[in-house]
């Protein structure tokens, strides 16, 4: 691998997954994705297509209408990390190893910058037209399964009402009618979080910025990123895009092109879906 500025990146692997994204699967069908089949030229070529690439075209195009600006992705939209998560944008803090949830630091900052996050993540909810169900401001709870979360939760609610946020206590039948469950003891409810249906939003997102102009290549991996003269060529499998500025939003994949090495390091978690439960087996489950 060729690395430096002046002689380039070249990528010794493109991403990879060996399944679906579970939140894709449960979806509808998609159009054919749209792949780069050619030579293009763009002001901003965005190398990775999933939360922080698609935000950074929609941030630039915010500040620049007239910018020419493309986002490259390897797979399909939602395919990746931001198809794959739990999808939850929280705006408060949320620090499960620390002894009452609130973390540490200026909570007041990270608060503002979570939910400016939100808010720049609703506003392109209602641009695109993405379907509400796919954002939905509901908020959330912490549910305490023993008396020692009880206490957590009760010593975090006194945090966040030190801050002066919104929070509202609920007793074991107020969980049990919330979640069919006699699992929970209490619950602490703070309205601010959004649930996502992440690959629903992410699909909705990359179909928002192409119907307003932005390049929005799937399947095609970057595989090489060298300066040519005042521009840089970007190489893929099917064509090559002169850019005059490219932005790496590829997580972990950033090592693959020679930066942060042996600094990043790939996380994997797991979850299971199941098929819809009919009331039949609801009910035979106890909710």
């Amino acid at each position: 691998m060729t690395t430096g500025y002046s002689a380039g990146y070249t990528a010794k692997r493109t991403p990879v997954h060996k399944g679906q994204a579970a939140w894709s699967a449960i979806l509808p069908g998609q159009p054919a994705p749209v792949s780069l089949a050619g030579d293009a030229s763009v002001d901003v070529a965005i190398v990775g297509g999933g939360f922080a690439g698609l935000a950074a075209a929609r941030r630039l195009r915010e500040l620049d209408p007239t910018l020419k600006v493309a986002v490259i992705e390897a797979n399909r939209l939602a395919e990746g990390a931001s198809g794959r998560n739990s999808g939850f944008m929280i705006d408060l803090p949320h620090e499960l190893t620390s002894d009452d949830y609130a973390g540490h630091g200026d909570d007041r900052s990270m608060i503002a910058l979570n939910r400016q996050a939100i808010a720049f993540a609703r506003g392109a909810a209602q641009d695109y037209g993405i379907n509400p169900d796919y954002f939905d401001p509901v908020g959330k709870v912490n549910g305490a399964a023993s008396d020692v979360a009880d206490t957590l939760n009760r010593s975090y609610a006194d945090h966040l009402t030190s801050l002066g946020e919104p929070n509202e206590r609920l007793d074991a039948q107020d969980m049990f009618d919330l979640t069919g469950s006699r699992h929970y003891v209490s619950g602490l409810y703070t309205p601010g979080t959004v649930m996502l249906q992440p690959a629903g939003f992410v699909r909705g997102f990359g179909e928002g910025l192409r119907a307003n102009g932005v390049g929005v290549w799937e399947n095609t991996p970057v595989t090489a990123i060298k300066r040519a003269g005042n521009a840089w060529a970007v190489t893929t499998p099917k064509g090559q895009i002169r850019a005059g500025k490219v932005i790496l939003a590829n997580n972990g994949h950033l090592e693959s092109f020679g930066f942060a090495a042996n600094r990043l390091m790939h996380v994997f978690l797991y979850a299971a879906m199941t098929v819809d439960l009919g009331p039949d087996l609801l009910k035979k489950l106890g909710g």
